[in-house]
């Protein structure tokens, strides 16, 4: 007995020296290994003898790093499937399983085999037919047909994540979402004083909620069936921002200058807090030049006559004498 058997290691069938170079190979992960390096103690010839022989039997591919040809490991499952496999199935084969759970088009897809179309739909159904891999759709690209391999979940990439079911963005759900999140944040941004109006917090209040703690109240109210997470909570989060009902702020820290540039607050290790934008009427008295459109207009200071802004095609004038 060997001593890669007797440490109940699977080799797949490799030889000795082939299970000691792919072991190294595959210790290097994704980075690769160049055609010159071998294990340590492996001789130059006996390196070199099972590199071509593992790259035969498809237990090791060739990928271009930083334009350099490096071998990289292949999982021995997969090689032992493609082993298995005519020539034009391997290729498919190994062409979308590198492509992993992002998928690979079927224009991509042709392009890196160079199969005629005949050749690579025909090989294609054949592999479906065996399941070993699978079309998926692609939310941003709906009329595509995506492969990758039969038992791989797809990237939220290609499903579109929590916000789409079925391929089709589920607005329902989302602003049901927005409406529970912009309700906790909130009831976490004002004091509850009847006595006072518009009452706010002080400057060195530190419990307006972060994402995470959104995340929390919205698992624990078991408002979405949907595994939410931490990003898909700020994701949502930031709409409310940009709706103008939320504002992001950094979190009180005695001595922290919350008014710092976005690039020195932009550390992941501070979590952003959020907080609620009270709305309020104006309480200015109505008077004509803040009626008219040009009391309040954007680009008055542009507005000259025989200008590319001027009074006779002013669509937000001719707006307001419409009305």
């Amino acid at each position: 007995m060997n001593e890669a058997s007797a440490s109940g290691e699977n080799k797949f069938g490799l030889a000795d020296d082939e299970w000691q170079f792919y072991k190294y190979a595959h210790s290097k992960g994704k980075e690769g290994i160049k055609f010159s390096d071998r294990p340590p103690e492996m001789e130059v010839q006996a390196a070199y003898q099972a590199m071509n022989t593992l790259l035969k039997k498809s237990a090791l591919e060739i990928v271009s790093l930083n334009g350099e040809n490096m071998l990289r490991a292949i999982d021995l499952r997969d090689a032992e499937k493609a082993s298995r496999m005519n020539d034009e199935q391997r290729f498919v084969y190994n062409a979308i399983r590198a492509a992993g759970n992002e998928g690979i088009w079927t224009k991509d897809l042709k392009k890196k085999t160079n199969l005629h179309t005949i050749v690579l739909n025909r090989t294609l159904k054949a592999l479906e037919q065996k399941q070993e891999i699978k079309a998926v759709k692609h939310v941003k690209y709906p009329t595509r047909k995506i492969y990758m391999l039969f038992g791989i979940t797809p990237s939220s990439e290609v499903t579109g994540g929590a916000w789409y079911t079925d391929q089709e963005l589920d607005t329902e759900f989302i602003e049901s979402l927005k409406t529970a999140c912009l309700k906790y944040i909130m009831a976490r941004s004002f004091p509850r004083n009847e006595q006072v109006r518009d009452a706010v917090f002080n400057a060195e209040y530190e419990h307006y909620p972060t994402a995470a703690e959104v995340r929390r109240f919205i698992t624990e109210s078991r408002i979405s069936s949907v595994d939410l997470s931490v990003k898909d909570i700020g994701s949502l989060l930031d709409v409310l921002v940009y709706d103008g009902v939320v504002e992001k702020k950094l979190p009180y820290i005695a001595g922290f200058d919350e008014d710092m540039s976005d690039d020195e607050g932009d550390d992941s290790s501070v979590p952003w807090a959020y907080k609620a934008v009270r709305k309020t009427t104006s309480r200015l008295p109505t008077e004509a030049m803040t009626e008219i459109p040009c009391g309040k207009c954007p680009v008055f200071t542009f507005c000259v006559e025989d200008g590319p802004v001027n009074p006779y095609n002013c669509e937000y004038f001719k707006t307001w004498l419409d009305w």
